[in-house]
């Protein structure tokens, strides 16, 4: 099998393109480092695969479990040039993006400016557990390095839309569920079972203009600290909403 020596190869420096958002965008790609999440995201959406790439030293170990895909070895050096982790393993996969979309579930999440990646990817991947859509309302890029590290294998396996308005899905039917400090227990709360939860951003909350028209404002019951992480407070309301009420 042919080895790539080169960082000049017109491949290592497409994928090396898409560490830029602008490029993502260009060319509709993203890539997914690790084995586990290279493994489960070419599993769960294998008409997104565009190819897989390992390290030359990688491709022993994990060469055989890809064969149903394009596959490169390169070069260990050129890899780690690739790399965005010391623990890409050796391996990454380049994907098509899915295409964005309108929410389908009874329950969705929608997240307001919510920007630090690690919190995005931590909701998509909760999301994709308890059974919610998600929609990104400026946040951070989805498809970011980051982001696909966080969420593993979410960014395929969710359904995600963006930049949806919340009356659009007041419209869709959604009850409208705001995450504020001020809103009742979210324990015990009362719900329909059409429902769309919203996080804001991470040192703002959620925007006024969406508080002003939510159907509900519910909290999480804290003791003696001023709030929670953005994702720790949505997984607790997906998870609360979607079982402790049932």
């Amino acid at each position: 099998m042919e080895i790539i020596r080169s960082a000049d190869n017109k491949t290592v420096k497409h994928i090396n393109k898409l560490k830029i958002k602008k490029y993502r965008d260009e060319f509709y790609e993203f890539f997914v480092e690790g084995y586990k999440n290279v493994l489960d995201t070419c599993s769960a959406a294998p008409e997104t695969v565009g190819l897989v790439a390992l390290s030359e030293s990688a491709y022993g170990s994990y060469g055989e479990k890809f064969t149903d895909y394009k596959c490169l070895v390169i070069d260990d050096k050129v890899f780690e040039k690739l790399s965005e982790t010391s623990s890409s393993q050796g391996i990454l996969s380049v994907h098509k993006k899915p295409n964005y979309a309108f929410p389908s579930s009874d329950r969705c999440i929608l997240l307001d400016r919510v920007r630090d990646p690690g919190n995005v990817g931590t909701i998509l991947r909760t999301a994709v557990a308890c059974d919610y859509d998600v929609v990104l309302n400026n946040c951070a890029d989805v498809f970011s390095p980051k982001v696909v590290r966080s969420a593993m294998s979410a960014v395929v396996k969710c359904r995600i839309g963006a930049d949806i308005e919340p009356m659009e899905l007041k419209k869709a039917g959604y009850q409208l569920i705001v995450a504020d400090m001020l809103g009742q227990n979210v324990f015990g709360s009362k719900h329909r079972d059409k429902y769309c939860i919203v996080i804001g951003n991470e040192a703002g909350g959620v925007s006024p203009d969406i508080v002003k028209t939510a159907d509900l404002l519910l909290s999480v019951p804290q003791n003696n600290i001023e709030s929670l992480n953005a994702a720790v407070a949505a997984a607790v309301m997906m998870f609360g909403l979607r079982y402790a009420n049932n």
